[in-house]
């Protein structure tokens, strides 16, 4: 019994070897110095240095001081002076070439080739406002555009909507000014990832509370939604400017719908949205601004050309075919004739929609009202800002002629810069 307590009471007092050991090569404690060492140190007073393990300190908040390794602060690069007033700025008119598609119909084409046309416009009504204006068109080399332009000189009017013809490649062009240190006009990165995919944006919405219309997205041939109710209405789920929208696109039937879906998938190299078909009342809300955005007036498109209430939508043709039954039997009507309530209504879902996807400069909200009740369609952060498009028609109901409309987008990207 003797020897087990006093086996009992070595343990208590000394750890065991191999746990001496391991601290000791953990530089936890010190090893005890020799006789040799005691004696020579009592007889000199030079220190008589002893072997340690590594340098390591743990750091016990309270007990130690000063830590043994001090960490320098990271230096930002100072960023470069950038143009404050709109009298200092360059402008650069960026916009991408209509050379080809990777997907979709050939006429789509026409969207992209559009931008040209929209960019000459911009432009010719800048000049004279700014110091001075040049058009950069891009292609798939949007760097090496870029590196022509000094940043502390050159804003950038962003009127990109794609590069190489890829679809989901807009917003691409904001991370690449962005990562220049350029000033430009639009959204960012993010904002644009979002609006770019409708699936993202639906979700977006939804998360926030307001009221779109039920969906789904099909991502191979063959496969069917089953929670969507007929009508529905089938479209390219990353697409923009009405591609892949026509009178067919509205069907009642599954069986129309399944073939929808498949030549949707088949023809656009992406996913397939269906969403329920509104029969309601088409409205178009601008807005702008950094945070808290000014709503502009509510225009509405009228559908004068038919009754027949599956072809009340805005198709491809009736955007770009300007000579069209559709383009001519759908005009924008601005201010739209609505009652107080609907108003407030409209203008609050659009407010909290260009919140929620974290907009900044300007956007279109499109949405359908039935029955006192806004369901958003689509946020459009990258709109048409031709004079014949939706935008203008709202900024020019508010007051704008073109060129403020555009000088009043250039003083927000400088505003959103600072």
């Amino acid at each position: 019994m003797k020897r087990e307590t006093r086996h009992h009471e070595g343990m208590q007092r000394l750890p065991m070897k191999r746990e001496r050991n391991a601290a000791r090569g953990a530089g936890l404690i010190r090893p005890s110095p020799s006789a040799w060492t005691t004696k020579a140190r009592a007889e000199s007073d030079e220190p008589i240095p002893v072997k340690l393990g590594p340098t390591y300190q743990i750091a016990i908040p309270g007990f130690l001081a000063e830590p043994r390794v001090r960490i320098a602060p990271r230096v930002q690069p100072r960023r470069a002076a950038r143009p404050r007033e709109l009298g200092e700025a360059e402008i650069v008119v960026l916009y991408n070439l209509a050379l080809g598609l990777e997907r979709g119909r050939p006429e789509d084409l026409i969207s992209d080739a559009e931008t040209a046309r929209v960019a000459q416009a911009v432009a010719g009504a800048l000049q004279g406002h700014v110091r001075s204006v040049e058009l950069a068109p891009v292609w798939d080399d949007l760097g090496e555009v870029l590196r022509r332009y000094d940043p502390a000189r050159h804003v950038i009017f962003n009127l990109c909507e794609s590069l190489g013809g890829r679809a989901w490649s807009e917003a691409e062009v904001p991370r690449l000014m962005r990562a220049g240190g350029f000033v430009h006009t639009g959204s960012s990165f993010l904002a644009l990832r979002r609006a770019g995919n409708k699936l993202i944006t639906k979700r977006t919405l939804v998360a926030a509370g307001l009221e779109t219309p039920a969906f789904e997205v099909i991502r191979r041939p063959g496969r069917r939604p089953t929670h969507v109710p007929l009508p529905a209405i089938v479209k390219p789920v990353a697409e923009h400017g009405s591609c892949g929208v026509s009178l067919a696109s509205v069907v009642d039937d599954r069986q129309a719908l399944g073939e929808r879906i498949d030549e949707c998938i088949r023809s656009y190299r992406q996913p397939a949205l269906v969403e329920e078909f509104i029969d309601g009342r088409e409205l178009n809300v601008a807005l702008w601004g950094n945070g808290f955005p000014e709503v502009l007036p509510i225009a509405e498109i009228a559908f004068t050309w038919t009754d027949e209430p599956l072809q009340r939508i805005v198709t491809f043709s009736g955007k770009w075919h300007a000579d069209s039954v559709e383009a001519v039997g759908t005009p924008g009507i601005c201010p739209a004739d609505l009652s107080q309530d609907d108003q407030d209504a409209v203008e609050a879902a659009a407010v909290l929609a260009y919140q929620k996807m974290g907009v900044r400069g300007f956007a279109r909200v499109d949405m359908r009202l039935r029955d006192g009740t806004p369901l958003i369609l689509e946020v459009n952060i990258n709109p048409d800002l031709a004079e014949d498009a939706g935008f203008y028609r709202s900024a020019r109901a508010a007051g704008h002629s073109y060129a403020s409309m555009l000088l009043h987008i250039l003083r927000l990207a400088l505003a959103s810069a600072t």
